[in-house]
């Protein structure tokens, strides 16, 4: 990677966090919810369950379940407009892919008994993950592919992951 941007991705217990730029300042806040199945809503799966806020607090995105079994599927949505499809790719949660509506697709592997997770673009660009604790998580990714529903993606598979396990 030739120039490579840093973030820090904090969370509490219950899924909600900030991701921090290198200079300690929060960009984007994330929230799980949908963990408690409301009775009043139509549908079993149809609430969304992460969502994605600037530091103001306007909500910017959501990710909501489109399937789950075999392997779950999400999708991402952005002011109304689908950006993102999320695919699990292994039933023990070790591997995603994501399918942007732009073209660009990555692969995402999350080893079991490691704290380092790398995803890989089909154009070679890489991201580079380092869980330092459930709570805590740092990214390296080229400049110009941290867009707003790539760190949100990446945010709702390591907050998966962890709550998982």
């Amino acid at each position: 990677m030739s120039e490579v941007k840093d973030y820090c991705f904090c969370s509490n217990w219950d899924g909600d966090g900030e991701i921090y730029n290198r200079d300690g300042e929060v960009v984007w806040r994330f929230r799980t919810t949908g963990l408690k199945r409301r009775p009043a809503e139509p549908g079993l799966f149809r609430s969304p369950v992460f969502t994605v806020s600037n530091a103001g607090g306007q909500e910017l995105l959501t990710i909501s379940r489109e399937r789950m079994l075999p392997l779950a599927r999400f999708r991402m949505v952005e002011n109304g407009l689908p950006v993102c499809t999320i695919r699990q790719r292994s039933i023990l949660f070790t591997k995603y892919a994501l399918e942007f509506d732009n073209g660009s697709r990555w692969n995402l592997h999350l080893p079991m008994f490691t704290v380092f997770i790398k995803g890989v673009s089909e154009t070679g660009a890489e991201v580079l993950v380092r869980v330092r604790s459930r709570r805590q998580w740092y990214v390296r990714i080229g400049a110009g592919f941290d867009s707003l529903p790539m760190m949100a993606a990446l945010a709702f598979i390591i907050r998966k992951k962890e709550q998982c396990t």
